[in-house]
């Protein structure tokens, strides 16, 4: 919906009403959804209920993903039974044999947020999380669990589109990104503190997830901090140069 260009200049307050927008966009969406799903000619019932801004979310392709030079990336490639017959292109294996395996991400790389330490402690409480989930809550506490594991999951999302590269180029999304990760963190919380007090049986394990998400959220606090100490230290542009 938005380019690269457009959010530049861009503050922690446009970021955070762009957000809001691509969430009323997703909601009516999925309502949409539930409404057409079923009916002949859904899909096009859908867009022209949300009407023409849909046509910006859309890639600039028919779908024609069987003959498409680029579905092996594409992210929006259907999943469907195309690749039957076909072989993946060939990687390329020329080089040094000998050399050493690529370490882990740094600055830059597009994966370098799955090494901050914040991110990998809320990935790992997640996980345990789900084996919780799994093996212990009973039936009547898996509303719950399952909301506890939403707030989770979308905290972490929200984390790694703050953190992104490590470059933090726009401070002001990342400053928005985090705001949301700490939202979620918080809902996550208050809904175990909810179980901790319905289910004292499982009051320590509860608690002992609830100290690592808290931790977690004290590390989100501090990627905050490092956000907006980044938009503090911005250098000013030629034009405000001109006004000082």
């Amino acid at each position: 919906m938005y380019n690269a260009d457009e959010t530049t200049e861009w503050d922690e307050f446009d970021w955070e009403k762009a957000l809001r927008e691509s969430d009323d966009y997703a909601y009516r969406y999925f309502q949409l959804l539930k409404r057409f799903c079923d009916l002949p000619g859904g899909n096009e019932l859908i867009a022209k209920s949300m009407g023409d801004e849909s046509d910006d979310q859309l890639p600039p392709c028919d779908y024609d993903c069987e003959e498409c030079e680029d579905r092996w990336d594409c992210e929006f490639a259907v999943t469907q039974d195309w690749t039957v017959g076909t072989e993946r292109p060939p990687e390329d294996d020329e080089g040094d044999e000998d050399e050493p395996p690529p370490g882990p991400p740094e600055p830059g790389d597009a994966l370098f947020f799955e090494t901050d330490p914040v991110f990998v402690m809320l990935r790992q409480t997640a996980i345990g999380w789900c084996n919780v989930y799994a093996a212990m809550l009973p039936g009547d506490a898996r509303v719950t669990g399952v909301r506890v594991l939403y707030h989770i999951g979308r905290s972490l999302a929200n984390l790694a589109y703050c953190i992104g590269d490590g470059y933090y180029d726009q401070p002001g999304g990342s400053i928005a990104f985090a705001k949301r990760s700490l939202g979620h963190l918080n809902r996550a919380v208050g809904f175990l503190n909810q179980m901790i007090q319905e289910r004292p049986r499982l009051g320590q394990l509860l608690e002992t997830i609830r100290n690592h998400l808290m931790k977690a959220r004290e590390g989100l606090l501090e990627h905050l901090h490092t956000c907006r100490k980044r938009l503090a230290d911005e250098p000013v542009g030629d034009e405000d140069d001109e006004l000082l």
